[in-house]
């Protein structure tokens, strides 16, 4: 009679147990605080929120922002613009490669909608930001070429202007400056560089043969020719001392201390030579880009990512 009173209340236990169980899970499944909210983001609200990482220059959060919107929404007119970003993000982050294949694709997939054209611009600014200027050329002229009634064309115009300052080719700069049409907002800045540029062919300029050859005569004396005194004084100073010395062992029958000096002085009179010319050279390069740098660029790679996507390209114009 224990044992079976024991397994009587036993079970009525587990029949109390197994009620509650079930009365739990039924309540939670009608409670308006468990499991019943949900957060729904249509596709506006998913490109702005990308759009706002990228603002925030959050540009590797911006790209996996944008990649979700292209893949939850897929059938949204912004996707060229939004895969347009992503090559735009991978770019002011400094993935070049990256953010260039991105853009190969939405210029390949989309070249008759604003975002391809956008792309082809961009990939030639990005080889361009990198110094790689030859092949930022051949981007920027097949803007032109395939863009010729877009404001598109305009800025690669312009672009292809400074492209021609970068390697010293004022004419051409000039004359590529020109083309910008009078609607674009570039027009008035172009004129100025039309004329400003070709400024640029009378900078002063240092010949790197005369340097070397003035060296050559005496040490020292190509690098005064290139504003460099005091290179120029240690050279005159180093070589004179180090044939002094040579001519010195040699008049005490210091025969091979003489020769070695001598072999010493050859490459001390050579290196002075050599960088007699190298100093030609950083002069000339360091007053056109002075030249250069003081001359106001309107196209930023920071403004490119402007919200709005229907014209091409952010620009800042400053007056």
């Amino acid at each position: 009679m224990i044992f079976g009173g024991t397994r009587e209340k036993e079970t009525i236990m587990t029949k109390r147990v197994r009620f509650f169980c079930l009365f739990f899970v039924i309540s939670l499944s009608h409670s308006p605080f468990v499991f019943s909210d949900q957060i729904v983001i249509d596709s506006e609200d998913q490109y702005r929120f990308a759009q706002a990482a990228l603002d925030k220059g959050e540009h590797l959060r911006a790209i996996a922002e944008f990649e979700r919107f292209v893949h939850f929404f897929p059938q949204d007119e912004k996707v060229p613009e939004a895969r347009y970003r992503i090559g735009l993000c991978y770019i002011m982050a400094k993935d070049h490669d990256s953010g260039r294949r991105v853009l190969e694709d939405v210029y390949m997939e989309y070249s008759s909608a604003p975002a391809g054209g956008k792309a082809l611009f961009l990939i030639g600014e990005s080889y361009y930001e990198e110094g790689l200027i030859e092949e930022a050329e051949r981007y920027f002229k097949k803007v032109v070429e395939a863009y010729p009634h877009l404001e598109l064309k305009n800025w690669a115009l312009y672009r292809l202007g400074w492209n021609w300052m970068k390697q010293d080719k004022w004419g051409e700069a000039s004359e590529t400056f020109m083309k910008v049409k009078e609607e674009s907002p570039l027009y008035a800045h172009s004129r100025d560089l039309s004329g400003i540029s070709l400024k640029g062919e009378a900078l002063p300029r240092k010949n790197p043969t005369t340097a070397g050859i003035l060296s050559g005569i005496l040490p020292g004396l190509g690098h005064v020719y290139c504003d460099r005194y005091k290179d120029g004084t240690v050279a005159l100073l180093l070589n004179g001392l180090t044939i002094w010395a040579s001519l010195e062992a040699f008049d005490k029958d210091l025969d091979v201390l003489g020769g070695a000096l001598m072999f010493l002085e050859l490459g001390w009179y050579t290196g002075t030579i050599y960088s007699a010319v190298n100093s030609a050279h950083k002069y000339n390069r360091k007053v056109r880009n002075d030249f250069r740098r003081n001359l106001p660029d309107r196209i930023n790679l920071g403004l490119f990512s402007a919200m709005d996507g229907s014209t091409g390209v952010a620009l800042k114009i400053d007056f």
